[in-house]
């Protein structure tokens, strides 16, 4: 099966090593978003080892290196494009590098493209690539547009104005997803049955949107020339279609831990831990897939990972006999934190394990401290609509309301418990619901939540004395006779597992989940298309796509139960599943954003990549080489460091919206020469000139050339310009 944090990993060093520059050292430098990117698939040390002498910030301030070349590797936005001209200003004989090998991570915009090709940066320019890696690889399954915005825009009727440019981003992100895997897969959406009269849901929108994406995009490159779409499926799916897998509490250790713990973008916790001579310190540490205790643990119940933790410490120290002295085995985490204090000499596990410890610890004490046992059986009723024993819950508010009266439990978790009240009632009457949040004494920011379900698709109230709706829910459980019986506080399924066991079993009903051409043929997947039409030959031609990769992305947030559930199919189906969203959500994240749903977000959103703004004296400030500073000093905003979490213009993981209609994608004519990089790339070439040429796009008519035959006074081609741009095909 494909890690896609691998797949990521070996497109970015394989674009990094397609430059090589006659002085073999090379410089890279990245903005604060592709920073991101790249850190996310590649350890430093991977990127140094590319014959690369130095990794720089392009917000940040840099000594200028005549004689070196450098390869920027840069987010296709304004300020990034602007950045990189000032590297390379008209009043200069030289710019910052000898010369510069640009890689977008998206195709870049028409606006953007004259801009850059028009500028005096374009002499110096040798290679101009667009990459299509538009995405964060969270772990080995799963992915991650880094744009939390989404929600706001996908649901908020404050952002109606946004939504177009917003769908349309992350339908090209998605693109750089599929071309990163290689795939050209089959589009599946969900169509609720409610969408007979027109009304087109996310899910709908962005299906049909990733389609005309997807057929450019196979257009433009021939390295798909001739393939077939039908390799794997990419399953569309939007968070509206299950609302309790973002309210219920989780009780796996990664879920749980995320939930309850203040852990930063999933990854990043710090804690204090006591030294032998009594005083604390605070210690961060990173939890992800090179942790291999996480891994071992991430999806165990909380229940089981204290009995994993000290299993696995036991193996440990059994296979390393020299810890052991005269200590026997430890039989609980206690005698384990205790052992740990004595383990000097193997510091890595140590840290390790002892972090585990803690947080199973941690999680423990608030699980029973915030009564969240108990509440987590009657969330189980109302998520399931069955009790323990497998009957239909008819007590189920007379045990809900001391929970809602308890002062020891938080708001956080009344508001929950009230969420899944009321998904489980249909609604409530106007009294009901008024009693139940006086008697909860909720705040005004939970209450606006619990409003804005109705945002979402939730019916929240039922008026006068009409009867409840006798509807089916568009996806009723299923319990089977052997279905295996899970732990009482972990009983709800989420539905995106169970569309793709049926998916995958090929009984997934295809008036729901319709696909966005012909469904792919020879597939247990398909086995419900009932085309009653004899196929065309090129339609048998397709290949067969059983066991092939499927992908499935939930626009507005993906919850840690959800991508538990996408490991367990992997592993239990046998199938290449890869899993990713806008972002990751927990209930707490979940929650905090309904509450400004119908308004939209009261503060503006930072960026991930500063506000451009221009240098000072710039025609002061050029250097010699080797000398400090340059013409790309400090910017507003400060270097960028990449750990900022939300993008320009609201679009956090993204380009900014698009302006003044959809941007062209440049298909580009074979080349020769260069080094070979990956596949799925496009390269921008120069004619005999050495301007950059434009060639058709395949959503429009012909663009004019980059530069015209007679280009304006104010821009004259150098006369310096000398040198044959290399050419660089699809490779």
């Amino acid at each position: 099966m494909t890690s896609i944090v691998q797949a990521l990993h070996d497109r970015i060093l394989g674009s990094i090593d397609s430059i090589q520059p006659p002085e073999r050292y090379k410089i890279v430098v990245l903005d604060a978003k592709t920073n991101k990117i790249v850190l996310s698939a590649c350890k430093m040390f991977d990127i140094m080892d590319r014959n690369v002498t130095l990794v720089e910030m392009l917000e940040s301030k840099r000594q200028a290196y005549t004689s070196l070349e450098a390869v920027y590797l840069l987010t296709p936005c304004m300020e990034s494009v602007q950045r990189l001209m000032d590297d390379y200003p008209s009043d200069s004989p030289t710019g910052k590098y000898k010369a510069a090998h640009v890689l977008f991570t998206a195709p870049l915009e028409d606006r953007l493209f004259d801009r850059l090709t028009k500028s005096p940066v374009s002499k110096y320019i040798k290679t101009l690539r667009e990459l299509f890696m538009d995405f964060t690889a969270i772990e080995s399954r799963v992915f991650s547009l880094e744009s939390p915005s989404s929600f706001y825009t996908l649901y908020s009727p404050a952002k109606k104005l946004e939504l177009a440019a917003e769908m349309d981003s992350i339908a090209k992100q998605l693109v750089s997803v599929i071309a990163t895997l290689g795939d050209f897969p089959s589009i599946r959406y969900f169509r609720p049955p409610e969408t007979a009269d027109g009304k087109r849901t996310q899910s709908m929108k962005l299906a049909s949107l990733l389609q005309g994406e997807l057929e450019a995009y196979v257009r433009s490159n021939q390295d798909m020339a001739g393939r077939q779409q039908g390799q794997g499926t990419i399953l569309i799916l939007d968070r509206s279609i299950d609302i309790t897998a973002a309210i219920v509490h989780e009780f796996t250790y990664q879920a749980m831990a995320n939930d309850l713990l203040p852990i930063e973008d999933g990854t990043k916790f710090t804690y204090n831990i006591e030294n032998g001579d009594g005083t604390t310190e605070a210690v961060s540490v990173v939890i992800d897939e090179t942790d291999q205790v996480f891994t071992d643990i991430r999806h165990a119940h909380i229940v089981e990972t204290a009995s994993t933790l000290t299993s696995k410490f036991n193996q440990f120290v059994a296979e390393n006999e020299a810890l052991r002295g005269d200590k026997d085995k430890v039989a609980s985490l206690r005698n384990m934190k205790d052992q740990l204090a004595n383990l000097p000499q193997f510091q890595d596990m140590k840290a390790k394990y002892s972090t585990h410890i803690h947080i199973a610890k941690e999680c423990m004490r608030i699980f029973e401290e915030s009564k969240i046992n108990e509440l987590g059986l009657v969330e189980q009723q109302l998520a399931t609509g069955e009790t323990v024993e497998g009957h239909l819950p008819k007590q189920v508010l007379a045990e809900m309301v001391p929970f809602l009266d308890d002062p020891d439990v938080s708001g956080m978790d009344k508001a929950r418990l009230l969420m899944l009240y009321i998904i489980c009632r249909g609604g409530l009457r106007n009294e009901d619901r008024e009693q139940l949040l006086g008697l909860a004494r909720m705040s005004n920011d939970n209450v606006e939540a619990i409003r804005n379900l109705g945002l979402l698709g939730i019916n929240t109230e039922r008026g006068g004395s009409a009867p409840r709706s006798k509807k089916k829910p568009f996806y009723p459980r299923k319990k089977l006779e052997d279905e295996e019986q899970p732990f009482d506080l972990s009983r709800y399924i989420t539905k995106a597992k169970k569309i793709v066991e049926e998916h995958i079993n090929g009984t997934l009903d295809v008036t729901l989940y319709p696909y966005t051409t012909e469904a792919p043929v020879d597939s247990a997947e398909s086995t419900r298309s009932l085309r009653k039409t004899a196929q065309p030959a090129w339609e048998k031609k397709r290949p067969n796509v059983k066991g092939s990769r499927l992908m499935i992305f939930i626009a507005g947030g993906v919850t840690y139960s959800e991508i538990r559930a996408m490991y367990e199919l992997c592993h239990s189906m046998g199938r290449d599943i890869v899993i990713g969203s806008t972002h990751i959500i927990t209930p707490r994240q979940f929650i905090f954003s309904l509450k400004d749903l119908a308004r939209g977000p009261l503060r503006p959103i930072a960026p991930v990549i500063p506000p451009y703004q221009a240098p000072v004296y710039a025609s002061q400030q050029q250097q010699r080489p080797g000398g400090p500073g340059g013409p790309g000093g400090p910017r507003a905003g400060g270097p960028g460091s990449g750990n900022n979490m939300m993008p320009p213009q609201g679009r956090p993981g993204g380009p900014p919206p698009q302006m003044g209609g959809q941007p062209q994608h440049r298909p580009v004519t074979p080349g020769s020469g260069g080094a070979p990089g990956p596949g799925g790339m496009r390269t921008i070439q120069k004619d005999a000139s050495g301007r950059f040429v434009a060639p058709t796009s395949p959503h429009g008519p012909p663009r004019s050339p980059a530069h015209p035959q007679h280009p304006p006074h104010h821009a004259p081609p150098p006369p310096e310009e000398k040198k044959k741009a290399k050419m660089f095909g699809f490779i």
